[in-house]
């Protein structure tokens, strides 16, 4: 083993001083900028939604996809009674659907344009379309995470919606990887 590699698998000092708060860590996440999605599902035949910002990739074989909402959450109970739901990652242009579906109250389906794939609400012109059959749902703190199987996929070229230090925010620059 070389010596870069020895060094590298130190484990790090803990720094008796530095108080771990969730202030403090709120901040630190705050500068990873993450996807804006909103989860939709029917529940009890009436759409349902929620504005996240955890949306992760788990698998491609299967295909499965996750996301977590805080433990509390009443929309997070109802997203969990239903079978299928879709993850629908917000353009850039769609800022009003993220603040609409964040809010506790409000007729959140009155903003954007939408569409129906499965009987499932889906947003027009959205970045990506997962639609999902639920995996699970676990513990994480206090969160929960759900786990969806990939069951459809649709993509645009539109450029995506991010969350930055407590903001949504546009990406700058003008290509496109693929």
């Amino acid at each position: 083993m070389t010596t870069a590699v020895q060094h590298s698998m130190r484990a790090l000092p803990q720094d008796k001083d530095q108080d771990v708060d969730a202030a403090t860590i709120r901040r630190a996440m705050g500068r990873v900028p993450t996807s804006v999605a909103v989860v939709t599902a029917l529940c009890d035949g009436e759409p349902v939604g929620m504005t996240i910002g955890s949306l992760t990739s788990v698998s491609l074989d299967p295909p499965l996809v996750a996301f977590f909402a805080f433990s509390g959450s009443s929309t997070f109970a109802e997203l969990r009674r239903s079978e299928c739901f879709c993850i629908n990652v917000l353009a850039e242009d769609q800022a009003e659907i993220c603040h609409g579906f964040a809010r506790l109250d409000g007729a959140k389906f009155e903003v954007g344009e939408w569409e129906y794939h499965h009987g499932i609400p889906t947003i027009k012109d959205a970045v990506t379309t997962i639609l999902c059959e639920q995996d699970h749902v676990f513990e994480a703190g206090d969160h929960l995470g759900m786990i969806g199987r990939v069951t459809h996929v649709d993509f645009s070229d539109n450029r995506p919606l991010v969350y930055y230090r407590g903001q949504t925010s546009q990406l700058h620059g003008s290509g496109t990887p693929d």
